[in-house]
């Protein structure tokens, strides 16, 4: 297996071929702008924060990043409906609470 690196996670974010043949065509990573903001925070703080109503795109790239950087993959997903939140290792549930709360609860996680 190749060893992924930040430049072709990147061209991924940009929707160019990775190089390294670790993206597919059936699985998107392109991100728009209001995006781009959401993925520079999770670089930031090691934990992805998405809503229910985001795509599916910023999940995959970051589960490639967490690959890249040898990170445990932490998703904070809120419902923005009823005011709640779950946390996510790696695709399985953790946690389940008011958002408030599982907000300052991540940031022991990580």
């Amino acid at each position: 297996m190749t060893k992924i690196k930040l430049e072709h996670i990147d061209n991924l974010r940009r929707g160019m071929k990775s190089g390294s043949k670790i993206g597919s065509r059936w699985v998107p990573h392109h991100l728009y702008k209001y995006e781009e903001v959401k993925y520079q925070r999770s670089l930031k703080y090691r934990y992805l924060e998405i809503s229910t109503k985001d795509r599916v795109n910023l999940k995959n790239l970051w589960q490639k990043v967490c690959l890249a950087k040898w990170w445990n993959n932490y998703t904070l997903e809120k419902n923005l409906e009823s005011w709640s939140a779950k946390i996510f290792l790696n695709d399985v549930l953790q946690e389940s609470w008011d958002m408030k709360t599982m907000k300052q609860l991540i940031k022991t996680y990580v």
